[in-house]
């Protein structure tokens, strides 16, 4: 009993620590970003400042980070990374994985967050608009931004998992992406449900995986044929996340946490 005391006490100082010292990392990355900008595109310094300067938030957490790109990866094409959602901490995975400039796609009312927000608008964030048309409003705002050179990241799911599984994708972020005429690429996580879990902020360091897949052509496609192209996807992401398995590898990624049990 009185280790279970002292263990959790050591995690809510650790988790105490780590968030101080990242909310202050990342204000300094959004204020240097911020006054670069001022003379030289956002997009064209987010490989320097932005992304990694907020992707090395993981490595705050004392946690392993690896990253394993598909060969068929390609890091110059730009399109629609669909990411597992987890916890608070997923964007900064994708400021670690993804090589090149990359925008949210965000409800509107995000963008009013202090500091959040603005760095959302320093990457030039794509704000979802209410109504029956948002996903051609939005497909147009893709379209604009991957001409600039930047891709976009969503979470399909549209919450974050309770139990580690990948929930159902929605279908709005792929009529996006096949409107925008954009292909979507496949990133998902392993481990970022063992270093945070939805409504707690307690951070346990552990090994995180990260999975890059090539990119799914959608330009042209059927509802049917999209449809097809929403279910490759979700598995791609849920074994890589669940299990640890990689597209066209015999055998899981050798993890120090144990898979997520079926039903859990």
């Amino acid at each position: 009993m009185v280790f279970k005391i002292l263990k959790k006490a050591a995690q809510v100082v650790y988790s105490a620590a780590v968030w101080t010292v990242s909310f202050a990392w990342m204000g300094a990355v959004a204020v240097t970003w911020a006054a670069v900008s001022t003379v030289i595109p956002s997009r064209k310094t987010h490989n320097y400042i932005g992304g990694p300067g907020m992707g090395a938030v993981l490595k705050i957490t004392l946690s392993r980070v690896e990253i394993i790109y598909d060969p068929d990866f390609d890091p110059e094409r730009r399109g629609v990374f669909m990411q597992n959602h987890v916890n608070l901490l997923d964007a900064h995975a994708a400021c670690a994985a993804i090589p090149h400039a990359f925008c949210g796609l965000m409800n509107a009312w995000q963008f009013k967050i202090p500091m959040y927000g603005w760095i959302m608008k320093l990457a030039d964030g794509i704000p979802v608009p209410n109504g029956s048309n948002r996903y051609r409003a939005i497909a147009e705002a893709a379209r604009d931004r991957a001409k600039k050179g930047i891709s976009i990241l969503a979470f399909p799911e549209a919450h974050r998992t309770l139990d580690g599984k990948v929930a159902e994708f929605k279908r709005g972020v792929f009529w996006m992406a096949r409107i925008a005429g954009l292909p979507v690429i496949p990133l998902a996580t392993h481990g970022m449900y063992d270093l945070m879990r939805k409504g707690s902020y307690l951070l346990t360091p552990t090994k995180i995986t990260i999975y890059v897949g090539a990119p799914i052509e959608t330009k042209g496609l059927s509802d049917a044929e999209l449809a097809k192209v929403m279910e490759r996807t979700h598995k791609i992401i849920a074994d890589f996340a669940e299990r640890g398995i990689v597209p066209g590898r015999a055998a899981p990624i050798p993890s120090d946490a144990t898979p997520i049990a079926s039903g859990a």
